[in-house]
């Protein structure tokens, strides 16, 4: 399992955001919401609710900006968005460490697999 190398953001997002990274933040907001609901692992509950509450600011800080456009609205957004995504490098890199362990785990089970196999265990 490989995690995708993090894109270039642009110097400055799009505010409000588009439709499409809008869908993507939304995306993103029910993908964890998913994994929320599917563990009990409390290291993996604390990151993924940290960087929901994110996300979520995101959705709701751009909902705010497009009913009433100001500056304290956008730098609030965009400063929402620039913690978010520096949050969402963080755990993006998290989750690669932690599959890459799986893999590791994996190789050494086969290994025991093998060399028990050919003991005759």
């Amino acid at each position: 399992m490989s995690t995708p190398p993090p894109g270039n953001l642009p110097a400055s997002p799009p505010i409000p955001l588009t439709p499409e990274l809008r869908a993507a933040y939304q995306d993103l907001y029910d993908k964890i919401e998913t994994a929320v609901e599917g563990t009990t692992d409390v290291t993996a509950l604390q990151a993924l609710n940290a960087q929901q509450a994110q996300v979520d600011d995101v959705l709701q800080k751009d909902d705010i900006y497009r009913l009433g456009a100001n500056t304290e609205a956008f730098n609030a957004l965009l400063t929402q968005i620039n913690d978010t995504n520096s949050g969402l490098k963080t755990l993006q890199s998290q989750i690669a460490a932690t599959a890459s362990h799986f893999q590791t785990a994996g190789d050494i089970l086969g290994a025991i697999t093998k060399v028990l196999t050919l003991a005759g265990l």
